[in-house]
């Protein structure tokens, strides 16, 4: 591996950054939601989508989590595809793509992948604001994973 390219590891930190950054801007988008754009997604998914996803993982595992469990496995979750999204990056930082382009192509695709893909059959019952806050998020996280690994690279 040449000294300019991330490695591995430099990538995983920078996506575990980057979902705490992710955090931060989705509840900033989620804060200025109408009460009712809240209620609905409340509605469609109680206790939020992390938790409704601990609470899955649960299930498959045989066990049933109360919320705060669930939550927590959940976030787990979370900080750990944040993780391999920058891996992902880092990987192609080390293929020939720029950091700034690798972080937003990454991103864009847990957006696709994993807010839209596993969100199919609801859809189009989310209101449009909750997508929005997916699209901000996995932005965020493409963004924050591009300026980090262009920041570590070492002339």
């Amino acid at each position: 591996m040449a000294a300019d390219q991330p490695s591995p590891w430099t990538g995983a930190l920078a996506g575990y950054a980057a979902s705490h950054a992710m955090d931060v801007a989705t509840g900033w988008v989620y804060d200025r939601q109408s009460e009712a754009s809240r209620r609905r997604a409340g509605e469609i998914a109680p206790g939020g989508t992390l938790v409704q996803l601990g609470k899955q993982l649960g299930r498959a595992a045989g066990r049933d989590l109360d919320g705060a469990t669930a939550g927590r496995v959940a976030t787990a979750v979370h900080r750990t595809l944040g993780v391999g999204y920058g891996v992902l990056a880092a990987a192609l930082v080390r293929r020939g793509v720029r950091p700034l382009a690798a972080g937003p192509l990454v991103g864009a695709g847990a957006f696709l992948l994993v807010d839209e893909g596993t969100a199919l059959p609801a859809m189009t019952a989310y209101p449009l604001v909750s997508h929005l806050r997916g699209v901000v998020g996995h932005a965020t996280v493409g963004v924050v994973i591009g300026v980090l690994l262009r920041l570590t690279a070492r002339p």
